[in-house]
């Protein structure tokens, strides 16, 4: 498995709470069960913190107590989704150990009950009573928080509940929730649509092979739809909303998507006890992470690490997209971490309103600086700047030959980016084929024992260490460095963190306990 951890460089620095809003998440993953829930929570907590700070420090002068602002920010989670299908208790798929009454429905092991349920859950942000941050303002960052996170597909935000069609119409009538996509609205001339979407118990469909109608569960992650005769009788029903939307309806490419969103767990936020069904807006979509994929990237590697993966690791630093900040990759490979936080950090159309138009116009993405040991004949340089300037991104300030834990190489990527040390350090480091790498003649003076039998992160934070001694710090006080740890079946992340004396070494403190994600 892997194990993302999180370290912080050593810095020196009670509220009551309100909720901001209520939504759900889609989460996409990987394989059979997809990416951990903790992981998938930790990447948006930690994108949307890095979206409030960056905020808040381009608009407000006196930051002093804008950790405590943003440590008190609390997220709640809980499960959207039920599964109602049937199951079988061991991984060889025995018919018979499923259950009967569900006649035609595939079943699935136990073991991926739990991962289905919390594939798509409800989010409350409770933020701390200081009103600092105008309820625009916040929506618009919780809009680019999503549009970061490698593992949310889609965001919806609730706008009524109840218990018919009518009934939710006329909530969102009161509440004003749809003023600006009528007439007269900000948003008057959006195009949108309105779909239906069931999560719900077993129901019965048609069995095309044998002409028989059988119950089936609809399966996260799959493409669930409805009757189009449903759906349309549900919009019939609530007709007085929509005949006040003013724009054009565009059910292929709609700048406003609606879904009715029904057989959902009831919201312990919501009012109402009986409440199944849900009118909710399409808040936005993470980003696409398959343009980014291995096979479409011009710099080929034998061991290229995935989009996901390579998104989730910066949003767990907490890069911040503006203020031109300042990245390492200290095992950079082919840079699909640089290149995802190029993306992150690269001005979009959906930059923070409230922002001026200097800040927004200034920002040109990070000033990031790739280290890596092998040679062009193993990872091409050039092809690695083209794979940035192909897809309208700014390329590293300068990719270094050479060994990270070397004195020189340090200096040399301090010197890329005027001198100082680094706001984050973002890696990957090698395990495997090159676990034992000690090519660097500064690894021969470590004084750490045998250099052949640490691992190459060990060796950075005492070459970190090495750096602070003389002033020249590799990370930024308060900085982050986060990483992917390899942990084997029966071994703990302490067992293979580097140990307390490197870390002490490197002035570096965990933050958490790490967040595991299992390999296939």
């Amino acid at each position: 498995m892997w194990l993302y951890c999180v370290l912080n460089a050593e810095s020196t620095h009670s509220c009551n709470e309100s909720n901001y809003a209520i939504l759900i998440d889609i989460c996409r993953g990987e394989g059979t069960e997809g990416y951990s829930e903790s992981l998938r929570q930790l990447e948006f907590t930690s994108a949307f913190r890095a979206e409030i700070r960056d905020y808040l420090t381009t608009t407000h002068e006196d930051t002093t107590s804008l950790d405590t602002y943003i440590d008190n920010i609390q997220f709640h989670f809980q499960d959207a989704l039920t599964y109602h299908g049937p199951i079988y208790e061991d991984i060889n798929n025995d018919n018979d150990t499923a259950n009967d009454e569900f006649d035609g429905a595939e079943p699935i092991p136990r073991a991926q009950v739990s991962a289905y349920e919390s594939a798509m859950q409800y989010v409350t942000i409770s933020m701390p009573s200081s009103n600092i941050i105008p309820d625009r303002t916040l929506s618009e960052i919780y809009k680019a928080t999503i549009e970061r996170c490698s593992l949310i597909r889609t965001s919806f935000q609730i706008v009524a509940s109840g218990e018919s069609y009518e009934q939710i119409a006329t909530k969102a009538l009161d509440d004003n929730s749809f003023n600006d996509i009528m007439k007269g609205g900000r948003n008057d001339d959006l195009t949108w649509s309105i779909r239906l979407r069931r999560y719900g118990p077993m129901q019965m469909v048609e069995n095309k092979s044998n002409s028989k109608r059988s119950q089936r569960q609809a399966r996260y992650g799959k493409n669930v739809r409805s009757p189009l005769r449903d759906e349309r009788k549900a919009i019939l029903e609530m007709k007085e909303l929509v005949q006040t939307f003013a724009g054009k309806v565009d059910l292929t490419d709609p700048q406003c998507r609606i879904y009715l969103l029904e057989g959902l767990r009831h919201c312990n936020l919501l009012s109402g006890d009986k409440d199944d069904k849900l009118l909710a807006r399409v808040v936005a979509k993470g980003p696409k992470t398959s343009i980014y994929r291995p096979n479409t990237r011009i710099c080929v590697t034998t061991t290229p690490l995935c989009p996901i993966a390579s998104f989730t690791l910066c949003n767990i630093a907490q890069i911040q997209r503006r203020g031109n900040c300042t990245i390492l990759d200290p095992f950079a490979g082919s840079c699909a971490t640089l290149l995802a936080a190029a993306h992150i950090t690269t001005p979009t159309t959906s930059s923070i309103s409230d922002a001026s138009t200097t800040q927004q116009s200034s920002q040109k993405g990070c000033q990031s600086v790739a280290i890596e040991i092998a040679h062009n004949g193993y990872v091409n340089r050039d092809d690695i700047i083209k794979d940035f300037e192909t897809r309208s991104l700014p390329p590293p300030v300068d990719i270094i030959r050479g060994d990270c834990t070397s004195s020189e190489i340090r200096h040399q990527a301090r010197l890329a980016i005027g001198g100082g040390a680094f706001d984050f350090i973002v890696t990957d480091p090698p395990y495997g084929i090159r676990e034992a790498m000690s090519s660097g003649e500064e690894s021969n003076n470590l004084d750490v024992g045998d250099t052949e039998t640490i691992s190459p992160l060990t060796q950075l934070f005492y070459a970190m260490g090495q750096d602070i001694s003389i002033s020249t710090p590799l990370l930024k006080q308060g900085g982050r460095l986060v990483a992917f740890i390899p942990v084997q079946k029966g071994q703990s992340l302490e067992d293979c963190l580097p140990d307390s004396n490197a870390r002490d070494a490197a002035h570096l403190v965990m933050e958490g306990e790490g967040k595991e994600q299992v390999l296939r």
